[in-house]
């Protein structure tokens, strides 16, 4: 991809005088048409920001040169993660932030929504380096979470955990050093020989080789020729590749990409999500692409894995950002849901952003050229292999999966990343979609959708107010140009960080405070399960199946995906009004049979070992 030519976009200037034109009520959508206001009645929760009590002082600051007074678009914008772990094996699940100019910061949960800040005990600051994602995994099988941490050309880096939450910086001995423009990463055992295998996703070189004016560690970038890109959307932009670490069971990995069959993805490869779409006992891959078709590998269960986008998918994301694997319809089968934000990009004008939320173009460039127009089927797209816009994969159990955003009601809005959980302890997992822009652009909140159970979600973000901010909707203390900042959100992640057994809510934001959500629902009964693996580490990719009342409920243990997201390995599965649950089905990878667990309590964390 050439880097040469400037973005076809209005001026600063101009985007500037029209970002504020969108009045903040014109962004409020509660979804609660009535006929989804019966389905939600008595399961809307709501939330409620603690953070200015919690102790945690973090915040993510941006490059002003790049992304404020300076603004051009590239990936500068993009931000930064957030990751979820019992990093000293207490018990509770502590939070790591990352950030871009500032140090990455890891809090400690002391309970009670309450953190500490360990950073420099930890040895997790890494202060010279612009800090993009990261992934928690125990590679070492120690039984304690290791940590791979992901930056633009500042050297990604591999810590190896003490066990008691005291890092060492392992990257040249463990041979997983790269340097060079990453994005998200993931681990999950792709051969199935029992340790965890490392996945990570680059994008393409953004920078030149002239140091910032802001630090002297860091480059400065250029803006992305959208004008070229958007001409051949069918076409493969090659980025930097990305790589897929053998494990060898002593503490070093191999590059293993080539021969296990996923060096195809070496575009603007922004994320990563994996599970067992067949349930035939392997997991899966699929990355997204930031400016062109995606990729979904299937395991062949020896390691190796098949390009099969063509024929499960068909059309994927043409400007996927955050993609998330979960059973969206309680059918067994993981359901795969791509969020695409570059496909939003083109919206400058005074248009009231409801006029588009829900509606996929014809091209990358919407409205804002000749014969834009709003689609009705995806024949209509000018492209042959993806859409504009949001997909949400229906599994049919069958090796294909059919889009569905339309009739989900999951085509979104400068959309980033996805979390999903049970928030509401009904049995199905809801989604919270990161979203927004900053400064030019106008305010838009991040959208809260709860799941009817049969795959259809309704928008509540009013509900379980989440629309507004608590601290408003403009960054205090911050204009470019003239004018107020928005704020605007990255990377959420899920847990139940102050052990009441409902799902809370972290979220990372660009160039201002977190978000850390408590979730105030009225309690239900929940399933809460920590699995773990051979070496008592959380058992990453493994399948639960759960019968309770007549019904069954199935859930993965994620690690990272979602875009630069790291939930809660403890597995939550909401029961309502149910009062037992009759067993528990456990496959870990590579397994054909489960491991079955006879009537477990509940509303309390049950561990599950391998027997």
């Amino acid at each position: 991809m050439s880097h040469s030519v400037s973005v076809a976009f209005p001026s600063v200037a101009l985007l500037a005088a029209v970002a504020v034109a969108v009045p903040l009520g014109a962004c409020d959508r509660s979804g609660a048409a009535p006929a989804a206001a019966a389905r939600a009645q008595g399961r809307v929760p709501v939330f409620t920001d603690v953070l200015d009590a919690s102790g945690i002082a973090f915040r993510h600051h941006f490059i002003d040169s790049e992304s404020g007074s300076g603004y051009q678009i590239n990936p500068y914008d993009h931000g930064s993660g957030v990751c979820i772990a019992d990093v000293d094996g207490d018990g509770k699940d502590d939070l790591f932030f990352l950030d871009f100019l500032g140090p990455a910061a890891l809090y400690l949960n002391r309970g009670g929504m309450k953190f500490e800040d360990v950073t420099a005990r930890a040895g997790l600051g890494i202060d010279r380096a612009l800090k993009v994602g990261a992934a928690f995994g125990d590679y070492d099988g120690d039984g304690d979470p290791d940590l791979y941490v992901t930056t633009y050309r500042g050297g990604n880096h591999l810590f190896q955990n003490d066990g008691h939450g005291v890092f060492a910086d392992v990257t040249a001995k463990a041979g997983v050093g790269f340097k060079g423009h990453s994005s998200s990463t993931t681990w999950f055992d792709a051969d199935n020989d029992g340790d965890l295998d490392l996945f990570l996703c680059n994008i393409g070189k953004f920078t030149t080789d002239t140091v910032s004016q802001e630090a002297d560690w860091f480059y400065r970038g250029v803006a992305l020729p959208f004008e070229e890109v958007v001409k051949t959307p069918d076409a493969r932009n090659a980025g930097e590749g990305c790589i897929l670490w053998r494990n060898n069971g002593d503490g070093t990995f191999t590059d293993a990409t080539k021969a296990a069959g996923v060096a195809s993805a070496s575009e603007w490869n922004g994320d990563a999500a994996v599970a067992d779409i067949d349930l035939d006992g392997d997991l899966d891959l699929y990355v997204s692409d930031m400016f062109g078709p995606n990729h979904l590998f299937k395991n062949k269960g020896d390691g190796t894995f098949e390009d099969v986008t063509d024929a499960a998918l068909k059309r994927t994301s043409w400007g996927g950002m955050g993609a998330r694997f979960f059973d969206a319809n309680g059918d067994e089968y993981p359901d795969l849901y791509v969020v695409d934000m570059h496909s939003d990009m083109w919206a400058t004008t005074t248009e009231k952003p409801e006029s588009h939320q829900h509606v996929k173009y014809n091209s990358p460039l919407g409205l804002a050229v000749p014969g834009g127009k709003a689609i009705a089927s995806a024949d209509e797209t000018k492209a042959k292999t993806v859409l504009f816009g949001n997909t949400f994969f229906l599994n049919q159990g069958d090796g294909t999966f059919v889009e569905k955003s339309a009739e989900a009601n999951l085509e979104t809005w400068w959309p980033w990343g996805i979390a999903a959980g049970d928030f509401n302890d009904d049995g199905a997992e809801d989604l919270f979609v990161t979203a927004g822009m900053g400064f030019p652009y106008y305010y838009w909140p991040n959208q809260f959708l709860l799941n009817d159970g049969a795959g259809k979600f309704d928008d509540f973000t009013i509900g379980a107010k989440l629309n507004v901010p608590s601290k408003g909707v403009k960054i205090e203390g911050l204009e470019i140009s003239g004018q107020k900042v928005h704020r605007s959100s990255r990377a959420a992640a899920v847990g139940d960080l102050d052990g009441d057994g409902d799902l809370d809510l972290v979220v990372n934001n660009f160039n201002h405070e977190p978000y850390l959500y408590r979730n105030d629902a009225a309690k239900g009964h929940a399933l809460r399960l920590d699995v773990r693996d051979a070496h008592k580490g959380p058992a990453y990719g493994a399948r639960v199946k759960v019968t309770a009342g007549g019904k069954t409920f199935s859930r993965q243990v994620v690690n990272a995906q979602g875009y630069l997201t790291q939930s809660s390995p403890v597995v939550h599965v909401g029961l309502g009004a149910l009062e037992s649950v009759d067993k528990v089905e456990v496959w870990r990878p590579g397994q054909k049979s489960p491991q079955v667990v006879e009537k477990p309590p509940l509303d309390r964390i049950v561990r599950i070992d391998p027997k």
